[in-house]
């Protein structure tokens, strides 16, 4: 799930941002923050910069597995491949982009240069799509070229954005009280809808049916709106300077941990391998840190199992898109459904569980009894997404059954003929539903899990390690594609899928699912709680905190 809080950021235990102990700022050298008298207009501006973000992330990758298919002829699986990647990526840069924001930039100077890179990226891509008279037409390969740079850039921009830009708009309100954070966040998450539906109806139909040079140029232009909005309010702005990060000192702490235990440290025989770096043990570090590197530590297995879960979820991305365009797309005579618009359905089903689960269901189930704690409502929600996958393998092969007995219709998507089936792409809807609930089960509550589990200070790198785990999870469905069709010679990911088994594929996903949840669950059967101080104390901060964060999916949602 796509994550809008910094990963960087750090609180106090009643949720205020603190100054990190090494950082160079102090008392006397900061200069005091006071309101802006025009709030509600920066706040407006930032919400409309967090739109046009979204709406250009997701105009640029709702299609992108068909732009290398269909324009750059790249063989299958590497357009699946290019598209997990740059999504994986995605996740990875707000873990740089929050940290450079707390030590070096600041906010507002890290969103606005993240926003330049971006939208050179996004205006790359706008021409390298363009259809150049004759003699000016650009080859393949230079296409590919600033395909690559692009969404270099757009993977860079997006990290510096993502980490900063929510935190940077509670910072305008907070002076209001926690009540106008809430609701600043929840008009924040709304935005982010708003633009993921735009761009997954305007943009992906202009795409598929008029030209991608036009679906691109919304999406550079969106962002040169961004970039704009950004620079009207910039004298109006609360910018907080630099605060420094805990993260260095984190991974320091692992790495003396690590030395003294690869030297054999006789001193750490009976004690954990990282109390070596406490000041009381003769370490160089505070002993409260160290105890909070420790629970980090003990959150990494139960991280390691969101991998899987990412890898499956990829294939919303890939490969039910892929599938999608070889169903009946015919709404009306001349009307096509476009393939990426059925992340629409992922996306109300988000839009309408998170308040049922939150108001009604867990409530209901609490007052019967029954202890739907997070880790059972994460290890639920990876057998659904298990069934979504597995549901798909069933539907490609009835896809192909009607193919057989009813016979193909032609079929243009993205100015490509395909022989599809006659079985309409509206079949696909339950698997997008199903994927929709394991997010909110796995990926919202994950966010919960990860805020209670972790310590105050530490916060920020627990949900940095979060997004990695996202980002794994692509890079490994974007690597077993190419070992799959690498192992069945083309069987089980061709680039026809007509002449293919992808069920076989979608299996062996569900499988991998099945066994990840197995050790999930024996993982969290061993799992003790922590009961950090802060939680008795914040009482719905963790919900609060949810709702900045659910904001991944990717629809988030990011």
């Amino acid at each position: 799930m796509e994550s809008d809080e910094s990963p960087l950021l750090f609180h106090d235990a009643h949720g205020r941002e603190r100054q990190h102990p090494n950082s160079n700022s102090n008392d006397e050298s900061v200069p005091e923050v006071r309101p802006s008298r025009n709030g509600f207009l920066v706040t407006i501006c930032i919400l409309f910069v967090e739109l046009c973000e979204r709406l250009t992330f997701y105009g640029v990758a709702a299609n992108l597995i068909f732009y290398c298919k269909d324009v750059l002829n790249l063989a299958s699986p590497l357009p699946s491949a290019i598209a997990l990647a740059f999504q994986g990526t995605c996740f990875f840069t707000p873990v740089i982009g929050g940290w450079i924001a707390d030590v070096k930039l600041g906010r507002y100077n890290a969103i606005f240069g993240s926003a330049l890179l971006y939208t050179v990226g996004t205006i790359a891509l706008t021409l390298a799509t363009y259809q150049y008279p004759p003699g000016y037409a650009m080859s393949i390969s230079s296409k590919e070229g600033f395909l690559a740079v692009s969404l270099i850039l757009i993977a860079i921009g997006t990290g510096g954005i993502k980490a900063n830009v929510s935190p940077m708009g509670a910072d305008q309100v907070e002076h209001e009280g926690p009540e106008m954070v809430q609701k600043f966040f929840d008009w924040f998450y709304w935005f982010i809808q708003i633009g993921a539906i735009l761009a997954y109806t305007v943009a992906a139909y202009i795409q598929q049916h008029i030209s991608f040079f036009y679906g691109y140029l919304i999406t550079a232009i969106s962002m040169i709106l961004a970039t704009i909005l950004l620079l009207v309010g910039r004298n109006h702005y609360i910018i907080p300077p630099p605060k420094g990060s805990y993260m260095v000192e984190a991974i320091k702490i692992i790495a003396g941990g690590v030395k003294k235990k690869l030297w054999g440290d006789t001193s750490l025989v009976q004690n954990h391998w990282l109390d070596g770096a406490k000041v009381t043990k003769g370490g160089d570090f505070p002993d409260d840190v160290v105890e909070g590197v420790k629970c980090v530590i003990r959150l990494m297995p139960i991280f390691l199992t969101f991998i899987i879960y990412w890898t499956l979820f990829g294939q919303g991305l890939t490969t039910y898109l892929l599938q999608g365009s070889y169903m009946n797309l015919k709404v009306k005579r001349n009307l096509l459904f476009p393939v990426a618009s059925l992340s629409l359905f992922e996306t109300a089903t988000l839009l309408l569980l998170i308040p049922l689960m939150d108001r009604v269901i867990f409530p209901i189930l609490s007052r019967l009894g029954v202890e739907f704690t997070p880790l059972r409502r994460i290890g639920v929600g990876m057998l659904f997404a298990c069934s979504s996958v597995a549901l798909a393998g069933i539907i490609e092969i009835e896809r192909k059954h009607i193919l057989k007995t009813d016979g193909a219709i032609n079929q243009t998507v993205f100015n490509k003929t395909i022989d599809a089936s006659p079985m309409s792409v509206f079949w696909q809807v339950p698997q997008y539903i199903l994927q929709g609930t394991s997010e909110v089960l796995v990926s919202v509550t994950g966010l919960e899990f990860t805020y209670s589990q972790s310590p105050p200070e530490l916060r920020g790198v627990v949900m940095g390690l979060n997004l990695a785990m996202i980002g794994l999870g692509y890079f490994l469905a974007s690597a077993l594609a190419s070992i799959v069709k690498n192992a069945s010679d083309g069987h089980w990911y061709p680039k026809n899928l007509n002449n293919g088994t992808l069920e076989y594929y979608m299996f062996l996903l569900a499988g991998l699912m099945l066994l990840n949840a197995l050790v999930f669950l024996l993982l969290a059967v061993r799992y003790r709680y922590a009961d950090h101080e802060y939680r008795a104390q914040e009482g719905s901060r963790v919900q609060l905190a949810v709702k900045k964060d659910a904001s991944h999916s990717d629809k988030e949602e990011d």
